[in-house]
């Protein structure tokens, strides 16, 4: 899930089709983005097979309705305990870093192509979001499979 820091999306524009874009005035990651993830990305993998879902105690993690949508769909919630995310979360440990390397390098390449809009002040336009999303994809699509599993694997030992 990706989420832009935007009034509105694009109507026009088509995304990605494996990036879920959204676009909450101020950027943050909100209850309801948390209730509508856990619905379409968390709900589409497990289809209410008993399962554990590790967060960071992110306040939005912690709500209620967070917890009771998760109860209902059979997965037991475990918290990471503040200032250990860097230690025991998979993501952190092993995917982030390259996630975000591949991410940086479509950025870059973006950024060093001399064809790219300029507004009328010679100024670098935005990155339009279909772009940003493109970018996602192409960054999560190039982690191996092994590296993925090998993180679960690390924090286990």
């Amino acid at each position: 899930m990706l989420i832009l820091k935007r009034k509105t999306l694009p109507k026009s524009e088509a995304f990605q089709k494996d990036v879920i874009i959204r676009a909450p005035e101020k950027g943050w990651m909100t209850e309801e983005l948390m209730l509508e993830r856990l619905k379409i990305v968390w709900g589409r993998r497990h289809r209410n097979q008993p399962s554990m879902l590790v967060l960071d105690i992110f306040k939005r993690h912690l709500t209620d309705s967070v917890k009771n949508h998760l109860c209902k769909m059979k997965t037991e919630l475990v918290f990471i305990p503040g200032r250990m995310t860097s230690v025991l979360q998979p993501m952190n440990l092993s995917i982030n870093k390259p996630f975000k390397d591949r991410l940086r390098q479509q950025y870059l390449t973006w950024i060093a192509d001399l064809a790219r809009e300029l507004t009328e002040t010679g100024k670098i336009k935005c990155t339009a979001p279909t772009e940003v999303a493109r970018w996602v994809s192409a960054a999560w699509s190039a982690i191996p499979e092994s590296i993925i599993i090998r993180s679960f694997q690390e924090v286990l030992h």
